[in-house]
This record gives structure tokens, C-alpha cells and sequence, in this order.
């Protein structure tokens, strides 16, 4: 399993508890390496680049190369002469202890949001699991408590509040060829030359202050996704027709799907706003058994089973 970190982080994320506890349950190997252009190695340009948005082609750049980077990772991961071959992943015998038959691809926030684009352009990685997704960064960071910190650097430099939207919308046709929104229309459908055809499963936190569910409907409706129904529990849901767009899913699926959690969190502002009422569901899915269980599911047998039990799916909260 290749693992998308989250933003600005690192490969060291796949130590983190709710990765462990996918790798134990479900014995997989998880293998990551630093999403470059927005990793923890990047928050220097960032930052320099919020000040003075003539310099985002860099970061541009650096997402594409960050991107090869995840497609080398891979074939290091799989390939003969790869990591298979290395003394600490055979047995005495020298057979190895990992299949490689098959790549998969597990984000999340960041890595769900950039594993768009990895999965469309990667010629080996067959399924991928993009937790707590979504595409248009100029449509994310608006609504996102983590743009706080950064915007207090663009707000200085370009004080204007027209000025800001215009021009995250404007630098949204550079990030196009860096993030998952200039890719997904080859993700499901309509492939890349040489590159197959992905199926692929949206994981969204309802309430999430990090990256909106607003985004992550855009991106399933973009690439064909059926939706689990019901969406949310009576009352829980905003849209006037719930899942609006979408087809319900019908179980057991081995088609590309979005399935929203609810760990019982505040709605989001219909505003351009981030969400602050309340705690933040951001976290939740990954952390709850079910929802790791419908990934392996997923993953490794080809097939979307519902854990829900034909209603509306539900995350512990883990503050």
C-alpha cells in the first residue's frame, strides 16, 4: 500500500496509529515518501510564495515532480530489484515476506486531495482510497481553519479582499496541472495513453473544518461516483435532494463511490467560510474500525460492501 500524507507533513505520518492499525488488521505494508511541493521541506516557499503569488509557479513545479516521485516509489515497491529484494523484507529462505503482485493507494486530507492526480497518472496503482478528499485548492483553502496561519501572510501582502479570491482563482489554472482537479477527468473514465483506468473510494467527514465536503461531492460527481444512501441521517444533511447528481450505491459495488461519515459534528457554513463550531471531524474516519474494514474490503478484495447496515454511516468521534 502506497500512503498519501496529509499537508505540509511528511512520510513519517505512516506512523501514526490509525496507519498502524490498518497495516495490523488487514496485514498490509504501508510504504510513503514526502509529497515534494507541499511537503514539511516546502513550508519555506510556501510561505514566501503567499507574499508574492508571482513565484507559484515553483510550487507548481515541485507538486509535478512530487508526484514522479510517488509513481518511483511505486515501482521501487513492486519491481524486481526493488525493496522486495532487500534482506529485510525475505525470509531465511530468501522468498519474500511482501506480495507485490498488486499496488494500491490509501491519502488522506492532502494525500487524498493530491492521490487524484497520482492515481490518474500512475501506470501501476490499480484501486485508491482518497480520505477526506477533494479538489480546487482555490475552492478549499477559503474554507479550511488550517489556511489561519498562512493567510495571515497573504492577508498583509494583499489586503484587498477581492484582490485574495481573485487571485487564488487565477492561480488555480497553475495548480491545475499540480493537483487532483487538473486529473480527474482521465481518474475513472477516458485514461491517460498507457495508463489504466482507476477505481477509486471518497471517504468524507461530515463537518469537516479541514477540507470541505463541498469539494469532495465536485470531485465524485466529476468522475462517475455512486453515493452511499442515505447520505446522513434525517435532519443531518444540507442539500435540498441529498447526494444530489449521484446514484445510490447499490452493495456490494465494484464501481468508484463516496460514502460521507458522520461523527456527529456541526455542519459547515453554507458561507465562504471555515467551519469553527464545535470540534473537528477531520480525523474521524480514518480512526474507526468500520471504516478501515470497508477499505480493506475495498482494496484488496475489489468490492465496496456496506459496514453501515443501510443507514447512514457513522464515525466515533476522537477529539
Amino acid at each position: 500500500m502506497q500512503y498519501g500524507h496529509g499537508l505540509l507533513g511528511s512520510n513519517h505520518e505512516i506512523d501514526a496509529g490509525n496507519v498502524r492499525a490498518m497495516s495490523n488488521e488487514h496485514n498490509v505494508v504501508h510504504c510513503a515518501t514526502k509529497w515534494a511541493g507541499m511537503a514539511e521541506d516546502d513550508i519555506g516557499n510556501a510561505a514566501a510564495t503567499l507574499g508574492d503569488f508571482s513565484n507559484f509557479p515553483t510550487m507548481a513545479d515541485r507538486l509535478q515532480q512530487g508526484v514522479l516521485n510517488q509513481i518511483y516509489l511505486g515501482r521501487l515497491m513492486t519491481r524486481p530489484g526493488g525493496l522486495v529484494d532487500s534482506d529485510l523484507f525475505q525470509r531465511a529462505d530468501l522468498t519474500p515476506l511482501i506480495d507485490t503482485a498488486h499496488l494500491d493507494y490509501d491519502g488522506n486530507s492532502q494525500g487524498g486531495i493530491m492521490g487524484a492526480m497520482l492515481a490518474a497518472v500512475s501506470p501501476d496503482i490499480e484501486r485508491a482510497v482518497l480520505g477526506v478528499t477533494g479538489i480546487n485548492y482555490s475552492l478549499l483553502l477559503p474554507r479550511s481553519v488550517d489556511f489561519d496561519d498562512y493567510e495571515s501572510i497573504f492577508k498583509p501582502a494583499y489586503p484587498n479582499d477581492l484582490d485574495r479570491v481573485l487571485i487564488l482563482a487565477a492561480t488555480q489554472m497553475l495548480w491545475d496541472r499540480g493537483e487532483g482537479g487538473g486529473y480527474v477527468q482521465h481518474l475513472t473514465a477516458d485514461p491517460y495513453p498507457g495508463t489504466p483506468a482507476k477505481t477509486v473510494l471518497l471517504h468524507v467527514a461530515y463537518g469537516d473544518h479541514q477540507v470541505t465536503e463541498l469539494s469532495a461531492l465536485i470531485e465524485a460527481r466529476t468522475i462517475g461516483a455512486t453515493i452511499h444512501q442515505p447520505v446522513a441521517a434525517d435532519g443531518r444533511w444540507q442539500e435540498v435532494e441529498p447526494g444530489w447528481g449521484l446514484a445510490a450505491t447499490s452493495y456490494p459495488s465494484t464501481g468508484s463511490a463516496i460514502v460521507v461519515w458522520d461523527s456527529g459534528m456541526a455542519a459547515i457554513p453554507f458561507e465562504n467560510l471555515a467551519p469553527r463550531d464545535g470540534d473537528d471531524s477531520h480525523e474521524d474516519p480514518r480512526r474507526d474500525p468500520d471504516v478501515r474494514t470497508q477499505k480493506a474490503g475495498f482494496l484488496f478484495d475489489d468490492t465496496l460492501i456496506d459496514v453501515c447496515g443501510g443507514e447512514a454511516c457513522t464515525a466515533d468521534h476522537n477529539p
